[in-house]
């Protein structure tokens, strides 16, 4: 698959003539287009597994060059028997550029040098190279994909669908290393500009985050087909084993579990219509717990529900309401004890007519100092240090609150625990 020149415009695809299988859309429509196909099975997770450990560890401060190898390093490391390379261009004010390239040549392969191709190529030797457009950066950056052999003409090459992925990830990546560069440049760095890269960062690991649990779909609802049609196949024999049996529709009931969890957790990932309807409130917080299931697990932190009987429904947009439990149970986790602890949820109806829900979440954990308590809604505060957190937590839930027209109070005590009280409008289910 021989390509002509680099283009000058990233979309100009005609420019340089890649074969892009029919499974797969360009990549400047990747991130705008709910309708993009969906590739069944078409990543192993293993591999968005590398990649997503590489965007959690990216050494943005070592710059652009630092970033793009550890991207080609991870798709590398997937792809033992490809070439994997990175081009980039960089430009600066006046109208100066600057490009580099990094090389990934799989093991034993010695770069060679073969006559009559195109010099532009990043592995000129190989008859087979597919180019990924890197979005969002200079025109002419790129990521490159060799072999020997023809798969990545094959029509929804899984090894093509990893390598797009990846570019997305460097065009959110580049210019976040640059930026944190400049600003080394000019000072230290602030606690303030660093919180901001790793905001940026923990979004870009949402983005891959979201794939990642797309891809579990597949294999799931596999098992949950042929484990159901296994269990009615051993019911309808003659000759059965009943604990093949259980088996079977714990296998099923597992999966199916699972499955409604990555399903919840791609819904609550989409950016919020923001519209205001009737919210089932103890829907929305059971989702958030279910959400917080492995972080509670970890921390060994339990959850008591104590729902008033007469509370239904509130009004709001319910992805934001989940994402304002999810994040004062992610909170609690984080001040609980290193023995565990206990958060409990209460929801009532003040007395009189009836027009606001109280929700209650109440943590025995380490507490807030009182000369932190004015601080803790103010966005990027934090005492946990950057690695625990960007500090943005509390700031969305206040926000989050406000636009619902509601309140939001806290009361704490160090060594003692930390008590949040919200006010939401009632929603009716006429609405």
């Amino acid at each position: 698959m021989i390509k002509g020149p680099m283009p000058t415009d990233p979309g100009d695809e005609s420019a340089i003539g890649v074969a892009r299988p029919s499974g797969v859309a360009p990549l400047g429509d990747y991130e705008n287009s709910s309708s993009r196909p969906c590739l069944p099975g078409a990543v192993p997770v293993g591999w968005l597994d590398r990649l997503l450990l590489a965007v959690l560890d990216l050494p943005l401060s070592a710059g652009e060059r630092a970033v793009a190898e550890a991207i080609v390093d991870a798709v590398a490391g997937s792809l033992p028997g490809y070439a994997v390379g990175a081009c980039l261009v960089t430009d600066f004010d006046g109208g100066s550029s600057e490009q580099i390239s990094v090389k990934r040549l799989p093991q034993g392969m010695a770069e060679r040098i073969a006559p009559g191709v195109d010099p532009t190529r990043l592995f000129p030797s190989l008859p087979h190279e597919y180019v990924a457009h890197i979005p969002g950066v200079a025109a002419g950056s790129t990521l490159h994909l060799g072999s020997d052999g023809p798969e990545l003409e094959r029509d929804g090459a899984p090894q093509i669908h990893l390598l797009e992925r990846a570019a997305m990830v460097l065009g959110r990546a580049l210019p976040a290393a640059r930026a944190t560069v400049l600003a080394g440049r000019q000072r230290s760095g602030t606690a303030l500009e660093q919180r901001m890269i790793q905001a940026d960062k923990l979004a870009t690991f949402g983005q891959i985050a979201a794939g990642f649990v797309h891809e579990l779909n597949n294999p799931l609802t596999s098992i949950i087909a042929y484990s159901d049609y296994l269990a009615r196949k051993a019911a309808d024999g003659r000759e059965r084993d009943p604990e093949d049996v259980e088996r079977l529709r714990r296998i099923s009931e597992s999966a199916n579990r699972i499955l409604r969890f990555t399903r919840e957790l791609v819904s609550y990932a989409r950016p919020s219509r923001g519209a205001v309807e009737p919210v089932m409130l103890h829907t929305a917080i059971d989702q958030a717990v279910a959400f917080c299931e492995h972080v509670l697990s970890a921390s060994n932190v339990r959850v008591v529900r104590a729902y008033g009987a007469e509370v239904q429904t509130v009004r709001g947009a319910s992805e934001q309401l989940v994402q304002v439990f999810v994040n004062l149970l992610t909170n609690a986790c984080q001040a609980a004890p290193a023995t565990g602890g206990r958060v409990v949820v209460t929801t009532s109806c003040p007395p009189g007519p009836v027009e606001r829900v109280v929700i209650v979440v109440e943590d025995d954990g380490s507490g807030i100092a009182p000369d932190h308590l004015a601080q803790v809604f103010v966005p990027f505060f934090t005492t946990r240090g950057d690695k625990h957190g960007t500090g943005l937590g509390l700031s969305i839930v206040k926000s989050i609150v406000d636009a619902h027209y509601g309140e939001i109070r806290v009361d704490s005590q160090c060594g003692r625990g930390t008590r949040f009280v919200i006010e939401l409008p009632v929603g009716s289910k006429q609405e």
